[in-house]
C-alpha cells in the first residue's frame, strides 16, 4: 500500500510543469543507449482484482472479440508484435516509469508477446505522462506523424491528431509477406513512396495509353497505383500469408485526468501497448480493463481481468496469416478456450 501511495503523490508533480516537451520525448526514443533503472519486482501473475471468467458463453466471447479487434487498413486483419517489444516510460519518476515499463513486458510474457532482452534496445513503445497532452501531440504531428499512424487525408490526419481520452494510443502498423518483406502501412501520396506501377491490357486496367489503345483491345497500357504494395501470397481460402504487425505504438497518458490508481493505469496501458482495442468508448458485456474510460459502464474493472488476458493470448497464439474472418473466429475459439478450460 505505500508504494501504491507513493505512486499516487508521484502523479501529482505533473501539475507543476507544462508537460514533456519534443524533444524530451525524441531523446528517450533515439538515444535509448542509456539502461533504464531497475524496476522493484512485480509479480508477473494476475492482480487480486482480476475477474475470472468461467461461464462465458461463446457468443458473448464472439462480441468482445468482434468489439475489440481493430483490422488494419491495408490487409484488414488484427495486428500484433512480431518482434519483441522494447517499451520506454517517461514524465513520472523513475521509479514509478520502470514499474511501469515492467508491467508491459510482465503482461507481454504472458501473452506470448517477445519482449527484448536487450538493456540498450530502441524503444517502439513509448508511454509519455503529461498534464498537457495535445500539445504534446501537436509536436508530434509536426515532426513524426508517421507515429500517428495510417492516415491518407487531412481530414483523417486532423481525427488521429486529437487528443480524446486521458489515456490514448497511436498505432504504427506494418504489412509482412511470406517472404519477410515488411512495409509500413500508409498512404503512398504522402510524398514517401511511388506505390506501385504496373502494366497490363488498357480495358482490364481501365485506363488508356495515349494513341495506342484507341480502337485495339490487346494495347498494353500501365497504371500507377500510388496507395498499392507489392507483396508475395499463398493461394487459400483460409490464408494468405500476409501478417499484420505492429511498428511504432505512442501513448500518452494524463492520469490526472484519468482518477484511478497507478496500478489500474499500467494495466491499462499494458493492453493497449499489446493491442489496439476498437471497442475503448464502449462499455464491454464482459468485465475488462477496457471498460475503463468508456461512460456509463455497469462492469468497470480496476485490473486487467481473464477476459483482457485470453483475448491478448488468443491474439498472439492466432494464425496471424489467416484471412480477416478466419483470423477473428480463430481468436474468438482461442479466448473462449483459455476464459473456461473447454
Amino acid at each position: 500500500m505505500q508504494r501504491q501511495a507513493g505512486a499516487r503523490s508521484a502523479i501529482t508533480r505533473i501539475r507543476r510543469g507544462c508537460g514533456i516537451s519534443l524533444a524530451l520525448l525524441l531523446g528517450a526514443v533515439a538515444a535509448s543507449a542509456q539502461p533504464s533503472p531497475a524496476p522493484a519486482p512485480q509479480s508477473a501473475g494476475l492482480p487480486a482484482e482480476s475477474v475470472t471468467v468461467t461461464g462465458a458463453s461463446s457468443k458473448a466471447v464472439n462480441n468482445f472479440v468482434q468489439a475489440a479487434a481493430t483490422p488494419t487498413h491495408v490487409i484488414g486483419k488484427v495486428a500484433r508484435w512480431e518482434s519483441p517489444i522494447c517499451p520506454y516510460a517517461l514524465g513520472l519518476p523513475d521509479d514509478v516509469t520502470a514499474l511501469v515499463v515492467q508491467r508491459v513486458k510482465d503482461v507481454a510474457l504472458q501473452t506470448g508477446a517477445r519482449v527484448s532482452t536487450n538493456p540498450v534496445c530502441k524503444p517502439n513503445i513509448v508511454i509519455a505522462f503529461t498534464s498537457t497532452p495535445q500539445e504534446l501531440l501537436d509536436n508530434i504531428r509536426k515532426d513524426h506523424r508517421e507515429w500517428l499512424g495510417y492516415h491518407s487525408s487531412s481530414e483523417e490526419l486532423d481525427r488521429l491528431g486529437t487528443v480524446i481520452r486521458p489515456i490514448q494510443a497511436w498505432y504504427s502498423t506494418a504489412t509482412m509477406d511470406l517472404q519477410g518483406h515488411r512495409e509500413i502501412d500508409g498512404s503512398r501520396t504522402d510524398g514517401k513512396g511511388h506505390g506501385l506501377i504496373i502494366s497490363g491490357p488498357c480495358y482490364l486496367l481501365g485506363t488508356t495509353d495515349g494513341a495506342r489503345a484507341r480502337g485495339n483491345p490487346f494495347a498494353i497500357c500501365t497504371k500507377v497505383m500510388p496507395n498499392a504494395i507489392g507483396v508475395t501470397v499463398e493461394g487459400s481460402r483460409l490464408a494468405d500469408g500476409l501478417r499484420a504487425t505492429f511498428d511504432h505504438v505512442t501513448i500518452i497518458a494524463n492520469p490526472l485526468a484519468v482518477g484511478a490508481r497507478m496500478a489500474t493505469i499500467q494495466d491499462y496501458i499494458a493492453v493497449v501497448a499489446l493491442a489496439q482495442i476498437n471497442s475503448l468508448d464502449k462499455c464491454q458485456a464482459l468485465p475488462s480493463i477496457t471498460n475503463l474510460l468508456a461512460g456509463g459502464c455497469t462492469q468497470v474493472s480496476t485490473a486487467l481481468t481473464a477476459n483482457d488476458l485470453g483475448y491478448l493470448k488468443a491474439v498472439y497464439d492466432a494464425n496471424p496469416e489467416g484471412v480477416p474472418g478466419v483470423q477473428k473466429n480463430d481468436i474468438a475459439r482461442r479466448m473462449e478456450h483459455g476464459i473456461t478450460g473447454q
